[in-house]
């Protein structure tokens, strides 16, 4: 079976994939649990999807772009992370309309409406171990453009979790240590991240991505990484000790749409140390300090920027309350000191954090200030909105919904380079799992951005994706 470049990848590669799954649609098992793989089963579809990575490696090498989740793992499947090491494979193929290929306004000539095919195959290990528990994540990923053939590209995405707990323990018993690493190489503006529905946004898991705080315009390849070491000290029941260094960079290559438009690569460290007390069974008390360090380049060798540091340091209290057994808020505030120039502000920040049984969902708001990698460079200071949802309708089905709002304005930053921006990302989707292994997904998703300033931005995206996707757990 041959398979060329274009939607044909679709048909080629859901077959593949067919042809190392042996379970039915049907499970005719007790308790209604589906049938697992054997061993056998197990690596052919290991050895499928590796042998899948290499055929798109070699057809078609080009620009690097990350995409977005196929969708979540299988509720009909066990539990992923409960045994001591385990391999997951997955595949995931899609087809998308986008409105905006090239992610900026109309120009004569510019054909900026696509039909996409995505190919995402993706492994996940996890392990529990005497001394550390985590996982890795590691996904491949090629698109094809039926219009732009020039925009074909393969990417990655990568995350590393550690849980040091173990270990630390044995020396500190009441200590803990996790570190966090994320990799991506994408075309992709940085855009939004969201916390996960039903999460406190300052929750571990949610990776904090200094540079995801809006920025939508452009395709232009990008290398983002963030590592993040954390730990904590228990001095009594009630209150403990935290720290944290989370080093980030952000470098640019070659674009077809720039426009003129001024890059930064970018390297910024962040150090916070802090504590945090239980003062009810309810109430919970976080004080915080943190100190921001930027660098930010020219990737162009005739920008008129120069390069520059800055240092953003603040000092925040935080609130949190148990309102009742399935809804939480948190409030917070403190100030913010920019320098060169002693710019002042304040920071803030709201959540509305619900869990129930088949609802999930994270509303917040915050007003901050961060290294800005574009236009005349310097720090962004403005308020960001975002919500996340989750309804599980039924056990086979789950409807999703994400929106994201952000106004910022530059600071530090006078005359031409001095600019404002809105960004706006909603969406949602529907998911199906069909069985423990396979799932569709329908998702719709829209976002526009707006630069005004010396000179003036204004496009909107819209994109309608259909997914199928195989995990092997």
């Amino acid at each position: 079976m041959l398979c060329r470049k274009g939607t044909v990848y679709l048909v080629c590669l859901v077959g593949l994939v067919h042809l190392v799954s042996p379970v039915s649609l049907v499970q005719p098992n007790k308790q209604n649990k589906p049938n697992k793989l054997n061993k056998r089963d197990r690596g052919a579809a290991f050895f499928s999807i590796l042998l899948v990575v290499l055929i798109l490696g070699i057809d078609s090498m080009a620009h690097g772009q990350y995409v977005s989740s196929c969708g979540t793992p299988s509720p009909l499947s066990p539990v992923s992370g409960t045994g001591s090491f385990e391999v997951v494979p997955s595949m995931c193929v899609s087809e998308r309309y986008d409105s905006n290929v090239y992610y900026r306004p109309p120009a004569p000539g510019l054909n900026r409406e696509d039909f996409v095919t995505t190919v995402n195959p993706m492994l996940r290990v996890n392990h529990n171990g005497d001394y550390a528990s985590g996982f890795l994540n590691v996904g491949g990923f090629s698109e094809t453009y039926i219009k732009n053939p020039d925009l074909n590209y393969l990417g990655t995405n990568g995350t590393l979790s550690l849980n040091l707990d173990n270990s630390i323990k044995r020396w500190l018993p009441n200590a803990s240590l996790s570190v966090i690493d994320t990799v991506r190489y994408t075309p992709l503006p940085p855009g939004f991240v969201n916390p996960a529905a039903g999460t406190s946004p300052s929750d571990p898991a949610n990776v904090q991505n200094i540079y995801a705080q809006g920025f939508l315009a452009f395709r232009t390849n990008n290398l983002i990484n963030n590592a993040t070491v954390s730990t904590s000290y228990a001095t009594t029941a009630s209150t403990s000790l935290n720290a944290s260094y989370s080093y980030a960079i952000i470098r640019f290559g070659s674009s077809p749409s720039t426009q003129g438009l001024s890059l930064f690569n970018s390297t910024a460290q962040t150090g916070t140390v802090g504590g945090t007390a239980r003062l009810s069974e309810l109430d919970t008390l976080n004080v915080k300090y943190a100190h921001v360090q930027a660098e930010s380049t020219p990737i162009s060798p005739s920008s008129t920027s120069t390069s520059s540091l800055f240092k953003i340091e603040s000092a925040t209290i935080r609130w949190s309350r148990t309102l009742t057994p399935n809804l939480s808020a948190e409030l917070g505030g403190g100030g913010i000191l920019i320098s060169p120039g002693q710019i002042t502000t304040y920071a803030a920040n709201a959540a509305l954090i619900m869990n129930f049984s088949n609802n999930n969902a994270t509303i917040s708001y915050a007003h901050s200030a961060f290294p800005i990698f574009f236009g005349g460079g310097g720090v962004l200071i403005g308020d960001s909105f975002s919500l996340s949802a989750v309804q599980s309708i039924d056990r086979q089905w789950q409807l999703t919904e994400s929106a994201s709002v952000a106004h910022t304005s530059t600071a530090g930053v006078s005359g031409p380079n001095a600019a404002t921006f809105d960004s706006f990302v909603a969406g949602g989707d529907i998911q199906y799992w069909v069985t423990n292994i396979w799932s569709t997904a329908l998702s719709y998703s829209y976002s526009k951005f707006n630069q005004y300033g010396s000179s003036t931005i204004d496009f909107d995206r819209q994109a309608i994706t259909l997914s199928v996707r195989a995990t092997w757990e």
